[in-house]
């Protein structure tokens, strides 16, 4: 390898793993899928999961395999993260090499640094969220088939492509994406463009042979089990056809007009990328006169991601993920050449300035226009004013590094920045702000006022306080109750007397415990907890008790 590869490398890893260990899985999803992993490991059931000892059907369960393995390394911190580290670095590389196959070194080495660069890609790959392993694997899929459409034939590399979208189904529904790339390659052949011959009769067949294969060993014991077992039957039908079909077609939430990637999404996502394409347009469409067949097959895959998601009336940012490494690849052959555009360079220069001294002109409004606004964040969230003064310090930093540069060294005083915001995040934001983001002060704090091994029970429970706790715990969701019948049932389970406690949020204190009843813990993800016993109850719900709605789960924090 390379000197600058190296170096790469380097930035890379230094990038994706800056303050790992230094921080708690934070809400939402990132707590919820560490205790599903968590209940996985310790049940031994591998095929279905499970959330508070309730079946969990919204996600297939290849990212939470992943998790366990993670987990039992390096335990809870910092093995959530370690999937997303690992598949961020995996896609990196996957595209580097991809480029050097198309092109040349040279090329590969702007094809990951752009990729490297790109806001939502580096953000995803240091979050433990199933969307970088999602992304790893439709970036693998999608680079067997190029590497077949483009460089063949090669069937290996084909079938391997495959194989990786049945496994990104088994990641998220929509992991089978990749193979929209064969869209814009039956159109080019039937133009009559300059492609590989790729006359293989029944060796296409390996594809889909490949893609289902995975799916079958998942799916077919599960099968087998529901044939017996309703439980299991109701999970697949959820897992299989309301969140994948039903959530796309006909969703129940984050609604959004067809719109929202392009005007919401693109600018922030693709960032710094999207400053460039003014000028990467007309380099495209002069590939396209050319008659590029990779610029079609990238560009049409693009395009058919961005219109398979706008589609559908329910959308997310993190959906656009899996397109990241095909647009740093798109513009790799051109990144060379534009980084030293005067043009471009300024765009990269004010661009950064400007986003520096907003970020800094905020907190300076924070400190010195809004000071009651700024108490009243401190004072909810318990942080104090360490990470705006972190925040604002940072920024203006960035700020003077962007304008002393000359403007010629704007693109690496630019890659300087990117590199030095993610440092600052991941060793002195995410340390201040974790106690915050995370569950583990409310469950200290419920832990510090419970008698030693006293029986604890939680109502409206959030997965963020569970993973503290270091005891077993009782809930009440075993048959999906809710508020109030949830918070009945547990007032019932604590009338019972023997030490118990009961942590939930102070919403629901009326009509089973008194106004004024319950120590309080303190406020976090926008809930005010208490700590309650048997003395904070009203009398009013004691009739409700009913053991079959109570769960136990094990201590997951020895």
């Amino acid at each position: 390898m390379r000197k600058n590869e190296l170096w790469l490398a380097g930035a890379a890893l230094l990038t994706l793993a800056a303050g790992l260990g230094l921080r708690d899985p934070w809400a939402p999803d990132e707590p919820r899928y560490a205790l599903v992993a968590a209940e996985m490991l310790q049940s031994g059931d591998w095929s279905v999961t499970r959330l508070g000892g309730v079946i969990y059907a919204q996600k297939p369960p290849l990212y939470f395999w992943l998790l366990v393995a993670a987990e039992w390394l390096g335990g809870l911190r910092p093995g959530f993260l370690l999937p997303s580290l690992a598949a961020g670095a995996g896609s990196l590389a996957l595209v580097w090499d991809l480029a050097r196959r198309l092109w040349s070194r040279k090329t590969a080495w702007w094809a990951a640094a752009g990729l490297l660069a790109c806001l939502q890609f580096t953000m995803q790959a240091r979050s433990a969220q199933i969307d970088a392993v999602l992304c790893f694997l439709t970036t693998l899929s999608l680079y067997g088939l190029l590497r077949h459409l483009l460089l063949g034939p090669d069937w290996r590399w084909f079938t391997l492509g495959f194989l990786a979208a049945g496994l990104g189904v088994m990641a998220k529904g929509v992991g089978f994406l990749p193979a929209l790339v064969l869209i814009p390659w039956a159109l080019l052949r039937r133009a009559g463009w300059r492609l590989p011959a790729l006359n293989g009769g029944a060796r296409w067949l390996l594809g889909p042979a490949a893609f289902f294969a995975p799916l079958a060993a998942w799916l077919t014991p599960l099968m087998l089990r529901a044939a017996s077992n309703p439980e299991i039957a109701s999970y697949l039908d959820n897992l299989l056809f309301r969140q994948t079909i039903t959530r796309y077609a006909n969703p129940w939430h984050h609604f959004q007009p067809f719109w929202y990637f392009l005007v919401e999404v693109i600018p922030w996502a693709w960032f710094p990328l999207i400053l460039l394409f003014p000028w990467l347009a007309s380099r495209w469409f002069s590939r396209w006169k050319e008659r590029d067949p990779s610029l079609v097959l990238l560009l049409g895959w693009i395009a058919l991601v961005l219109l398979f998601f706008s589609i559908s009336p329910a959308k997310r940012g993190v959906y656009l993920l899996p397109a990241a490494p095909a647009l740093a690849l798109l513009a790799a052959p051109h990144l060379e050449e534009l980084m030293a555009r005067m043009a471009c360079l300024r765009a990269m220069r004010w661009s950064a300035a400007v986003l520096m001294l907003a970020i800094a002109g905020a907190c300076a409004w924070l400190f010195w226009s809004a000071p009651e606004r700024l108490a009243e964040l401190t004072a909810i969230h318990e942080t104090g004013a360490a990470p705006i003064w972190t925040l604002l310090f940072g920024a203006l930093a960035g700020a003077l590094i962007a304008l002393s540069l000359p403007t010629k060294r704007a693109a690496g005083g630019f890659a300087l920045l990117l590199f030095l915001g993610w440092q600052l995040w991941g060793w002195t934001l995410q340390p201040q702000i974790n106690d915050a983001r995370s569950g583990s002060r409310i469950a200290a704090r419920a832990l510090q006022s419970m008698p030693e091994s006293g029986p604890l029970a939680v109502a409206d429970w959030r997965a963020q306080q569970i993973l503290h706790l270091d005891r077993p715990v009782v809930h009440f969701r075993a048959r999906g109750a809710r508020p109030p019948d949830e918070i009945g049932q547990a007032a019932a389970w604590l009338a019972s007397g023997g030490g118990r406690r009961l942590l939930m949020p102070s919403e629901h204190l009326e009509p089973c415990f008194l106004p004024n009843g319950g120590l309080p813990l303190g406020h976090a993800h926008r809930r005010n907890w208490m700590l309650l016993s048997a003395e904070h109850l009203s009398g009013a719900c004691l009739d409700k008790a009913d053991p079959a709605h109570r769960v136990q789960l094990p201590a997951l924090r020895p």
